[in-house]
């Protein structure tokens, strides 16, 4: 979404990419991302974090739900950035404790330990998926 034409000052707040979540497509979106992030002029705590998220929320696409297309969004609300998926499966994460010797299973756990907020709902067509970083100055 851009709130008026390009050339004119004001900064496109949201980029969407409707994609299928691929494990070797990862690097192509985090690069995606990064020139969003760039763009935002978002410091490196913010870049680091949500460049984490696009890659977790991709992967579990890509590993759990059976129709992998999916909605990837990155959002600058003004003091923070918020990386959403919105993809088919009604089924919705499940956050615990993790096995620290296991293979996988921690992504989330640990995503919503460096994110401000984590967040997911079911949506008509699946679910949506989201976690918002604060670009804020005093952050930690």
């Amino acid at each position: 979404m851009t709130l008026t034409t390009p050339g004119t000052g004001t900064r496109r707040l949201t980029h969407s990419w409707l994609l299928t979540a691929r494990r070797e497509d990862l690097a192509r979106f985090r690069r995606l991302a990064s020139v969003a992030l760039r763009a935002w002029d978002q410091p490196p705590h913010v870049v680091e974090v949500v460049l984490h998220g696009v890659t977790e929320l991709l992967a579990n696409v890509s590993r759990h739900v059976d129709n992998p297309r999916c909605t990837l969004e990155l959002t600058d609300l003004g003091g923070a950035v918020r990386v959403t998926v919105h993809d088919r499966s009604p089924v919705l994460p499940r956050i615990t404790l993790p096995d620290w010797t296991a293979e996988e299973g921690r992504g989330l756990w640990l995503l919503r330990e460096m994110a401000d907020e984590l967040g997911f709902e079911r949506t008509d067509e699946g679910k949506r998926v989201w976690v918002r970083v604060s670009s804020d100055a005093g952050y930690r």
